[in-house]
């Protein structure tokens, strides 16, 4: 028995060329908006600080804020560019903006995007300072190689989520009825 399910047609050769191209032109224009706009990572790093601290609250753990530095369980971390989620969201973002789907489809792409990447990004730094209070050694690893790899992850596996849920613009032209 088949599935009622209709898979889109594969693209061509063409197709996924201009796909990636798109990509490149998207994530060029993220990079030069992020490098000519300091505000924007500074957007991400406040938004980022004022979640944690939010967060940690929730649980009912004391916590300080001194500018973008969180003290919270006898240890402290400072919240730089690199813990934001603005790159990650911006490398999502360019892949969503260039797939052929309606602009609907994308600005919701682009919504729930943003929120399981930021999601994902303070449970990453929230057992980053659990591993700093109680396993101070295993940091370096689980910084660098642990929730690195999980961010990339994270990002493929949104677009993968969000690619289940949207049915690509057809570029065929359409067939007459008779």
């Amino acid at each position: 028995m088949g599935s009622t399910r209709q898979r889109p047609a594969p693209m061509g050769r063409s197709a996924v060329l201009g796909f990636l191209l798109r990509c490149l032109a998207y994530w060029g224009a993220a990079l030069a908006l992020v490098s000519r706009v300091p505000a924007v990572e500074n957007a991400g790093v406040a938004l980022t600080v004022s979640t944690l601290q939010f967060v940690v609250g929730l649980f009912g753990q004391p916590v300080q804020r001194v500018g973008t530095a969180l003290y919270v369980a006898h240890t402290h971390v400072e919240i730089a560019s690199d813990c934001s989620p603005h790159m990650p969201y911006l490398i999502y973002a360019a892949v969503v903006l260039a797939f052929p789907a309606t602009w609907r489809q994308r600005a919701l792409g682009l919504l729930l995007g943003a929120v399981v990447i930021h999601a994902f990004n303070t449970l990453r730094i929230l057992a980053l300072i659990g591993i700093l209070a109680w396993k101070r050694e295993w940091f370096e690893f689980a910084h660098v190689y642990l929730w690195q790899t999980g961010t990339v992850l994270a990002v493929f596996a949104t677009f993968a989520l969000w690619l289940r849920t949207t049915a690509p613009r057809s570029t065929a032209p359409r067939a007459s009825a008779p």
